[in-house]
């Protein structure tokens, strides 16, 4: 009978250990995100690529179209009769380059989403692997627990505890007990090997995200690297344009032939803004005298309810209490554009006005007798492209009255010569102007965003064709935007 008993308490000892490792082991460790999530993310990847990958197929036929031109340009340089021929192929060349330029533009913001999101997988796969790793620790410890259990109970394997029954119906209970022991331990077991399956698999996509990673990294840098002597081949080609020097030449017996209307509109249009710096300058003190007698006066209505509280609470003599919460609360919110699909840095405060076009065809300085106060941007195709403000700031001044949105060799007279343009004060005395757009968008006394599309490019006022004329003033005076952008 003691016997029995004893059998007994070491098959119910045995059962509790089963029960309560097979507890621990159900409470494994929660996924970090749902497969559906995953996927969702993979695919993302995998897009990115294939535009990445089109994109370097592209660059690549771009490359052997330019290798060439080149060889086409370098035999006919040298041979008059095949000056026509050759420069055919320089002006090929250009927008070719021009081509490349905007694709490596693309494909360098798509590498840097690429990269990012590759970072973002990493950090969450680093976590999954270290959450699976202890998942599987844990399932190991389990196993490891349920056979201490078994033996303390006083049963080393399956045999000892079917030999130790003291009768049929005690044997059959056993068995039964030990075919779900037995299915458990298999379970427990097959689950191991599927995380350790599981383990492996995502430690080789994490390796394989690492490496491309890497590889994104160095291709990044090689197309930012090729996209800055693109532009310097674009820049050089240009020099080397008939075309461009032909235009040139225009340009210059235009304005000998209009040369005393052109600076008499540009003295007016000078004397004017010097005006309008003035005006800011008296708005913006007496801006700044309200804003201080606001202040002013906010302070002695503060000190008068504070000293009025004072006075309630000592009538009260200390028989009532009273709290009083007072709070000022802003909501300011900043928004800025990514320059990044331009692969351009900035070298101020302020951007460049036209991205992806960065030609400058005329500087800042003496030409033709006359002081050129800013720079015209121009590249093949710029006609229509969005003007952008170079920094936050307020648009003090807009003109949007010149209907002659074409190439001419005289001024229309509009806008001063600037045709439809912008001004934006930027604060701290910098100021730009934006001259020559086919429309401004922007309305005066409109706050915008650095990189907020403004217009788009044309050539009204004084124009000889599609560009933008850029200028940085600084208290009124005139800056070389080059230093600037």
């Amino acid at each position: 009978m003691k016997t029995g008993i004893f059998t007994m308490k070491r098959v119910l000892a045995f059962t509790i250990a089963v029960v309560a490792s097979m507890t621990m082991l159900a409470g494994g460790t929660q996924p970090l995100m749902t497969a559906q999530n995953a996927s969702a993310e993979s695919q993302a990847i995998k897009n990115n690529k294939k535009k990445i990958s089109s994109a370097k197929d592209k660059i690549s036929e771009l490359e052997k179209k330019q290798a060439d031109l080149d060889e086409q340009i370098n035999s006919t340089k040298d041979d008059i009769s095949k000056e026509e021929e050759n420069q055919k192929a320089i002006q090929e060349q250009i927008e070719t380059v021009q081509e490349t330029i905007l694709t490596l533009e693309d494909s360098i913001a798509d590498l840097e989403t690429e990269i990012a999101d590759l970072e973002e997988a990493i950090a969450k796969s680093e976590i999954k692997i270290k959450n699976k790793r202890t998942e599987i620790e844990n399932g190991v410890v389990d196993f490891k627990q349920r056979l201490r259990a078994m033996y303390v109970a006083g049963n080393s394997s399956y045999t000892d505890i079917l030999i130790g029954s003291t009768d049929f119906y005690d044997m059959l209970m056993k068995i039964e007990l030990v075919k779900r022991v037995a299915d458990h331990d298999n379970t427990m077991i097959d689950g191991l090997v599927e995380l350790k399956g599981e383990y492996e698999s995502q430690e080789a996509e994490l390796e394989a995200n690492k490496t491309d990673l890497e590889t994104n990294k160095t291709t990044l840098e090689e197309q930012k690297t090729y996209h800055t002597e693109q532009k310097k081949k674009l820049d050089d080609l240009y020099a080397k344009s008939q075309a461009v020097i032909d235009q040139l030449e225009e340009d210059k017996a235009a304005y000998e032939a209009n040369k005393e209307q052109i600076n008499k509109e540009q003295e007016d249009f000078e004397a004017q803004l010097q005006k309008l710096y003035k005006e800011q300058e008296q708005i913006k003190k007496k801006e700044e005298e309200e804003r201080k007698k606001k202040e002013e006066e906010e302070r002695k209505r503060r000190e008068e309810e504070e000293r009025r509280q004072q006075q309630q609470q000592q009538n009260n003599n200390g028989n009532s209490s009273s709290s009083n919460a007072n709070g000022n609360t802003s909501n300011s919110g900043q928004s800025s554009t990514n320059n990044g699909d331009y692969n351009y840095t900035d070298k101020s405060q302020f951007t460049w006005p036209v991205p992806g076009y960065y030609h400058i065809s005329y500087g800042v300085g003496w030409r033709w007798g006359a002081y050129h106060k800013g720079i015209d941007i121009w590249s093949p195709g710029i006609r229509g492209a969005k003007i952008c403000a170079a920094a936050e700031g307020t648009v003090i001044l807009v003109s949007n009255t010149c209907t002659h949105d074409y190439g001419k060799n005289g001024s229309c007279g509009c806008g001063g010569g600037y045709g439809n343009y912008c001004i934006i004060d930027h604060g701290n005395g910098y100021w730009t102007l934006y001259g020559h757009s086919q429309y401004m968008s922007v309305t005066q006394g409109q706050h915008v965003n650095k990189g907020d599309v403004l217009g788009i490019v044309g050539s009204t006022g004084y124009s000889t064709g599609d560009h933008l004329h850029f200028e940085v003033r600084l208290n009124g005076v005139a800056q070389n935007p080059s230093n600037y952008v």
